[in-house]
């Protein structure tokens, strides 16, 4: 059967021989294309699902979403009709928050759970904020502090008009993250695996902070690097996500994913 098609979601049919869905979410300000090298580097029995956010890439046209709840929601009606196939979900950053409100709006439905969740770079949903919001700075000091981030290239720091067109978006993501109120909610039944940098300021207790949200296991891997550490470790992590989604699909189905 395939997938529905979806302006969430980039990707065409699905093709035969997967035999897992891999949904990934953006950090604030990112898009879907973050994700779009990704399939043909890592196992072909695995399909790569890079999340498009509405205002986001080709949906530039439209108004970003400016509330957690309402990303969250969007993303749930969106995936609950492409769970087809055993699936996982990567977050990064914002989207790791993003994914964890969507997955809770996708088990009150009683649909399909992940196999397991991998949440990068983002503080356990119930920590409080570790810094004033970047929401409400001026232009001048959002993109520095995009700057000091890394994870935006400076030919588009460098580029007014490009940036009259992002930093809305850019606002609206962070905005999003930095007014989210978390709700006490049960563990999930599936495990969760942290990633991070090293030099980032999510630290192995902030991260390590997620294993209270599952009763199915949970693990934690630290990379060289600052907030955008998989820029420069792509294939380590994609060695380590392919190994995770093996061995959860292995527990869950008892068979060999590929």
């Amino acid at each position: 059967m395939n997938a529905e098609p979806s302006p969430w979601f980039l990707g065409g049919a699905t093709r035969g021989g997967r035999r897992l869905r891999l949904f990934c979410l953006p950090f604030a300000g990112g898009n879907a294309s973050a994700y779009t090298q990704w399939q043909a580097a890592i196992d072909p029995a695995i399909e790569v699902v890079p999340v498009q956010l509405p205002g986001h890439g080709g949906r530039i046209r439209e108004a970003p979403l400016q509330a957690m709840d309402d990303m969250a929601q969007g993303l749930a009606d969106a995936m609950v009709r492409r769970l087809d196939l055993p699936y996982a979900v990567f977050g990064h950053s914002m989207g790791a928050l993003l994914a964890f409100e969507a997955l809770r709006r996708l088990r009150e439905r009683g649909a399909l759970m992940p196999a397991a969740l991998f949440v990068s770079a983002r503080r356990a949903p119930h920590l409080p904020p570790s810094r004033p919001p970047l929401h409400v700075l001026s232009d001048a000091e959002l993109v520095g502090e995009l700057r000091a981030l890394n994870g935006t290239p400076d030919v588009v720091l460098a580029d007014r008009e490009l940036l009259d067109l992002l930093l809305p978006v850019i606002r609206a993501d962070l905005k999003a993250v930095e007014t989210y109120r978390f709700r006490e909610a049960q563990a999930f039944d599936f495990p969760i695996h942290a990633f991070g940098g090293a030099r980032d300021s999510i630290d192995e207790e902030d991260l390590r902070a997620w294993s209270r949200y599952s009763t199915s296991g949970f693990s934690l891997r630290m990379y060289a690097g600052d907030h955008f550490y998989l820029n420069d470790h792509r294939m380590s992590l994609l060695r380590a996500l392919e190994s995770l989604c093996r061995v959860t699909h292995r527990e869950t189905h008892g068979e060999v994913l590929s």
